[in-house]
């Protein structure tokens, strides 16, 4: 894919935006002369069924080429036939090796970036205990670290050098995604913990740089899923609650500055950031279509926006930005013609769009059942003038 700068405002780029999003690879151009970063695939991590018997599954799309070129099952395929398993939660590319978080194998599974084969199986019951170590469910790297939530309340550390786990910190209920921010002084990694939707939700956050630990509850935080940090604010992905009927209710994306908590996105369900940029999709259960918005942090100005083009996004399950090229990849479950309900249990689609929200590309790309993830793969390539 050609470099497009991401124009949605238009995005500039700083220290102070947001950074829980962006990819965990190493993306930084230092190239000099004739190189340039190149982004060679998306990877897409699929939930599978557990009610129908269906394992997760890990889909690759080498964008190298255009149309790109769409590979199911990347992982059994390279590992004679070895499964995922049950509700494979999140996937992320760090240095040379791609990471997932396997929720019900209470693993998490290390392959090689280029040939998808696996490096080493890392079992979190194994290193942390049966009940500190269950359910892995979500990643983040830095440096020669890649940090992984638990659902017994905890965040492991491994290390990538020695693929083992060399250190946890004890974080709040059933935690979920993370973000990592900092200044001077000091690496924070803020932790969403989603309390299993019980309301009780809370934020997590941990000085990497001296290992202490603080929490930070408001009445207004309830079921947070994702974060994101642009200098000394922090922007929260929340579920919300449910009403009686199973409503979802103030579900959105929250800022916190300081002590103070203010909704700036209502209703929100996914989220996906860059550069000043936060983009999301509403779909709760029940709704009857999805919504999209666009929110820029600087003029704290909030948008509804509409993607334009391709098969028809009915039931958004995923969305990212790719940051070196501000396309937006969304992936979405088929709708199910018989019933006019979503999918659960037949393989879904991503479309790529272009900064501007049109459709890039000819064809949508096939993708796994239930998809949940995605991140990206990047590689330096270099040009003789």
């Amino acid at each position: 894919m050609k470099k497009y700068l991401l124009s949605f405002a238009v995005v500039m780029m700083g220290a102070a935006f947001l950074t829980a999003c962006s990819n965990d690879d190493n993306n930084s151009n230092s190239g000099g002369g004739g190189a340039y970063l190149s982004t060679s695939g998306a990877l897409i991590i699929n939930n599978g069924s557990v009610s129908a018997g269906i394992d997760g599954s890990l889909t690759f799309m080498d964008l190298s080429t255009n149309p790109a070129g769409v590979q199911q099952n990347v992982y059994k395929n390279a590992n004679n036939g070895q499964s995922l398993g049950g509700t494979p939660n999140d996937v992320i590319v760090h240095g040379n090796k791609i990471y997932i978080a396997g929720c019900d194998e209470n693993t998490v599974f290390v392959l090689d970036k280029k040939t998808f084969k696996q490096v080493k199986r890392i079992s979190t019951t194994d290193a942390l205990g049966t009940a500190e170590g269950v359910n892995p469910r979500h990643l983040k790297g830095y440096a020669d670290k890649v940090y992984v939530t638990t659902y017994g309340g905890y965040v492991a550390v491994v290390d990538t050098t020695s693929l083992t786990i060399t250190n946890k910190y004890k974080v709040g209920s059933a935690p979920e995604g993370m973000g990592l921010g900092g200044d001077e002084t000091a690496l924070y990694l803020y932790v969403a913990n989603s309390d299993y939707g019980n309301g009780n939700g809370s934020i997590s956050i941990i000085n990497l740089s001296n290992g202490s630990i603080t929490e930070f509850k408001n009445e207004m935080i309830h079921n947070p899923q994702e974060v994101a940090v642009a200098g000394t604010d922090i922007y929260v992905l929340d579920w919300g609650t449910y009403d009686e009927n199973w409503n979802q209710v103030n579900a959105g994306v929250y800022k916190i500055s300081g002590n103070t908590v203010t909704k700036v996105v209502p209703d929100a369900t996914g989220m996906a950031t860059y550069g000043s940029a936060i983009l999301t999709f509403n779909y709760p259960w029940g709704a009857k279509e999805p919504t999209f918005s666009y929110y820029d942090i600087i003029y704290n100005q909030l948008s509804s926006i509409k993607f334009v083009g391709g098969n028809p996004i009915q039931s958004p399950a995923a969305i990212a930005i790719d940051p070196n090229t501000g396309y937006i990849f969304i992936a979405s479950r088929d709708i199910n013609p018989d019933t006019g309900y979503p999918s659960y249990t037949t393989p879904g689609f991503v479309n790529i769009y272009d900064p501007t929200f049109y459709f890039y590309g000819t064809t949508s790309y096939a993708t796994g059942v239930e998809p949940h993830a995605i991140t990206f793969s990047y590689e330096v390539k270099t040009v003789n003038y």
